[in-house]
Protein backbone atom coordinates (compact mmCIF):
# COMPACT_ATOMS: atom_id res chain seq x y z
CA UNK A 1 0.00 0.00 0.00
CA UNK A 2 1.23 3.47 -0.85
CA UNK A 3 0.49 6.51 1.30
CA UNK A 4 -0.29 9.59 -0.82
CA UNK A 5 -0.51 13.25 0.15
CA UNK A 6 -1.71 15.67 -2.50
CA UNK A 7 0.53 18.73 -2.73
CA UNK A 8 -0.57 20.40 -5.97
CA UNK A 9 -3.33 20.54 -8.55
CA UNK A 10 -3.69 22.50 -11.76
CA UNK A 11 -6.66 24.32 -13.20
CA UNK A 12 -6.99 21.62 -15.87
CA UNK A 13 -7.39 18.89 -13.23
CA UNK A 14 -3.90 17.39 -13.07
CA UNK A 15 -2.88 16.41 -9.53
CA UNK A 16 0.45 15.70 -7.84
CA UNK A 17 0.99 13.56 -4.76
CA UNK A 18 3.91 12.79 -2.48
CA UNK A 19 3.91 9.08 -1.77
CA UNK A 20 5.78 6.66 0.43
CA UNK A 21 6.25 3.05 -0.53
CA UNK A 22 5.49 0.77 2.43
CA UNK A 23 8.02 -1.86 1.38
CA UNK A 24 11.05 0.32 0.67
CA UNK A 25 9.99 3.37 2.75
CA UNK A 26 11.19 5.52 -0.15
CA UNK A 27 9.34 8.65 -1.23
CA UNK A 28 8.16 9.34 -4.76
CA UNK A 29 5.99 11.77 -6.72
CA UNK A 30 2.84 10.56 -8.44
CA UNK A 31 1.36 12.70 -11.22
CA UNK A 32 -2.24 11.90 -12.05
CA UNK A 33 -3.41 13.38 -15.33
CA UNK A 34 -6.86 14.90 -15.62
CA UNK A 35 -9.73 12.57 -16.56
CA UNK A 36 -10.35 14.11 -20.04
CA UNK A 37 -6.74 13.30 -20.99
CA UNK A 38 -7.12 9.72 -19.81
CA UNK A 39 -6.07 10.14 -16.18
CA UNK A 40 -2.72 8.50 -16.77
CA UNK A 41 -0.44 8.16 -13.75
CA UNK A 42 3.31 8.67 -13.74
CA UNK A 43 5.50 7.82 -10.77
CA UNK A 44 9.00 9.22 -10.36
CA UNK A 45 11.71 9.51 -7.72
CA UNK A 46 11.98 12.85 -5.93
CA UNK A 47 15.33 13.57 -7.60
CA UNK A 48 13.82 13.01 -11.05
CA UNK A 49 10.88 15.27 -10.22
CA UNK A 50 13.15 18.08 -9.02
CA UNK A 51 15.35 17.77 -12.13
CA UNK A 52 12.43 18.08 -14.61
CA UNK A 53 12.32 21.23 -16.68
CA UNK A 54 10.66 23.61 -17.06
CA UNK A 55 10.02 24.13 -13.37
CA UNK A 56 6.35 24.55 -12.55
CA UNK A 57 4.28 25.60 -9.55
CA UNK A 58 3.96 21.95 -8.50
CA UNK A 59 7.72 21.90 -7.86
CA UNK A 60 7.42 24.93 -5.59
CA UNK A 61 4.47 23.33 -3.80
CA UNK A 62 6.50 20.19 -3.06
CA UNK A 63 9.43 22.27 -1.79
CA UNK A 64 7.05 24.08 0.57
CA UNK A 65 5.51 20.79 1.77
CA UNK A 66 8.93 19.30 2.50
CA UNK A 67 10.11 22.48 4.24
CA UNK A 68 6.97 22.56 6.42
CA UNK A 69 7.42 18.90 7.28
CA UNK A 70 11.01 19.37 8.43
CA UNK A 71 10.44 22.75 10.02
CA UNK A 72 12.99 24.33 7.67
CA UNK A 73 12.70 28.00 6.82
CA UNK A 74 11.64 28.70 3.24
Amino acid sequence: MEHLKEFASSTNGDRWFLGTDDVTNSEFVLHRGNPPSGGHETTMALTAFFDRRPFGPERDALIMLLADRTGSPR
